[in-house]
């Protein structure tokens, strides 16, 4: 009982900056992201929210759990996750999320015919993630030099800039494309790197980028607690080609 006692206590202090809200049923991280795809023919924008709980006096009886989200007015019901595990998750991804939006979630546990509201979270989907520059699919390389210029989001510490080249064969091809595959498929940057500013100079991107590849630029913005937890994140997409 007394080392249960103390693990309460020091996720109780994790819980100030991290996403996670601890009660004494379960222990709950939730995750936000706002997620823009710029193009000239209209941006892509999904946001999602991701809830994940496990249960502090190990796993209890019953049929499942009853999400509930609240927006505005009184809370809706949009889920329900069975059969009770260990480890638990909903993904809300309804178009009903928009940027700067507050939602808030309940949690039911479902045993019988009765629902026992177990913890309640109360979060903010983020900015929306805008470029400056680039501002078109097609870029002129000049000097050797690409300059990626965003704007910078309120209350997000870091910013992270990678570059990607895909195998795409045309951008109408990516905006045909869901974001979340976008987000899977992009791997082994050519730049990857952490700022503190809104700008990133590529020098001798001449020498990384191909001119016949269409190319992907990922602006990651996150808000980060103690340890390093990231918790809301924003997400800048934009695809160009370097003739």
């Amino acid at each position: 009982m007394k080392r249960l006692s103390v693990l309460i206590i020091a996720l109780l202090l994790f819980t100030c900056t991290t996403g996670l809200e601890v009660n004494t049923e379960c222990v709950l991280k939730h995750t936000a992201e706002m997620i823009v795809f710029e193009n000239t023919s209209g941006n892509i924008e999904e946001a999602l929210v991701n809830l994940t709980w496990t249960w502090v006096y190990g796993i209890p009886d019953g049929q499942g759990v009853i999400i509930e989200r609240q927006l505005t007015g009184d809370f809706d019901s949009i889920g329900y996750v069975s059969p009770i595990g260990s480890l638990m998750t909903y993904t809300d991804t309804s178009d009903l999320l928009t940027p700067n939006a507050d939602v808030s979630y309940r949690l039911g546990f479902h045993a019988g015919t009765a629902t026992d509201y177990f913890i309640t979270v109360d979060l903010t989907i983020p900015q929306v993630q805008h470029f400056v520059a680039p501002d078109t699919e097609f870029i002129t390389i000049d000097d050797s030099t690409l300059t990626i210029t965003f704007d910078a989001l309120a209350d997000f510490e870091e910013t992270d800039v990678a570059i990607y080249r895909t195998s795409f064969t045309s951008i109408d091809s990516i905006i045909n494309t869901p974001v979340e595959t976008l987000l899977e498929i992009l791997t082994n940057p050519l730049v990857d790197t952490t700022l503190t500013g809104n700008e990133l100079i590529v020098y001798r991107a001449d020498t990384l980028i191909d001119p016949l590849s269409v190319h992907m630029i990922k602006i990651s913005s996150s808000k980060i607690g103690q340890l390093d937890y990231i918790t809301d994140t924003s997400i800048g997409l934009r695809a160009f080609i370097a003739p």
